[in-house]
Order: C-alpha cells, then structure tokens, then sequence
C-alpha cells in the first residue's frame, strides 16, 4: 500500500468525519485526479519533444499533446497547432505522485514555507499552483544540462467535493496547503 493511501485512509478521512460530522464513510471528500501540464508559448517541435520526455519522467506516463482551439496572430499559433502537452493522474498514479512531491520534491527546496493560497479558493473544486524550478524533481536533476530551459509546469488538483470548508480541510490534511493567507 502506498504511503498517500495509507495516510489518506487512516487520517485523512477519519479527521474530516470527525469534522464535518458525515454519517458515513463513503461520503468524505477524495481527490479525482491531478492534472500536469506544461504550456509552450511559441510552436516549436525540440522544445514540445523535451517537455514530453519531461512530464514522461516525472508522472510515469505518456503525455498526450494540446492543440490550439483558435488561431492568435499575436502568438503566430494556428488552429490545431501544437502548444503543449499534459497528464492525467488517477488511482494509483495520482498517489505515487503526491507521495512522490510530498516526500522528496517539496522537501528539496531550500527555505520551504508551504504553499501559500488566498483563505478564498474558487468554487470550481480545484486547486492549482505552478513549479518554476522543475531541477528540484530528482529524476530531472541528474541531466541539469538538457533540462535548464524547460517552461513552469503547472498542476491542478481535483476533488469531488464543492464545498469550499471541506476542500480547504482535505488540501490542509493532505500537507498541501501549509500557510493559508
């Protein structure tokens, strides 16, 4: 059993019953799925296959590639050209990830005060931040040279609850959210 799943079954859950006052277990809030992506601002083909093999190494599974829904002069994109890519995590990928940047990619940056957010989350049940610096991933930092250029890497992650309280307790409880502002 993972180390997420362990804590997120025996801890987690059991604080927001007590909490909340749910009835039954089945009813607690749970994280669907994470999303990563990596946007590219200008279409360029070694750069598109670098972030691939990038969030290939970091999640553990095939990106699939973003296209432009409209064409933007500014950026001298065309409709369906390629501007990045991005993963889904579920399940079993979804918590070795967490696991993963909890333990060993959060714990390497230097001066580390937790993720900062705003007391007001959206209503839209999801909560995302980026990472500027992507050489604090271990599997990255062996090859500092092929990886410098590399955009943020933003992550987004879902849960199934709506309510604002309970999905700011579960984030608090899973050791995302450290400092609330």
């Amino acid at each position: 059993m993972l180390i997420f799943q362990s804590h997120s079954k025996n801890i987690i859950q059991y604080d927001m019953i007590s909490q909340f006052a749910y009835k039954n277990n089945y009813i607690t809030p749970e994280l669907d799925k994470i999303v990563l992506n990596f946007g590219i601002k200008e279409v360029n083909f070694k750069l598109l296959l670098l972030v691939m093999a990038t969030l290939e190494m970091i999640s553990t599974q095939k990106p699939m590639i973003t296209k432009s829904k409209k064409s933007n002069i500014f950026f001298k994109i065309r409709k369906g050209a390629p501007i990045g890519c991005k993963v889904c995590l579920q399940k079993k990928t979804m918590q070795h990830f967490i696991s993963t940047i909890l333990l060993k990619t959060l714990s390497n940056i230097k001066l580390f005060e937790g993720i900062k957010i705003k007391k007001d989350i959206p209503q839209n049940k999801s909560f995302s931040f980026s990472i500027y610096d992507l050489l604090i991933f271990p599997e990255l930092e062996l090859h500092y040279d092929i990886f410098q250029k590399i955009p943020k890497l933003d992550i987004s992650i879902i849960s199934s609850k709506t309510n604002l309280k309970e999905f700011n307790n579960l984030l608090a409880n899973a050791r995302f959210i450290l400092k609330i502002a």
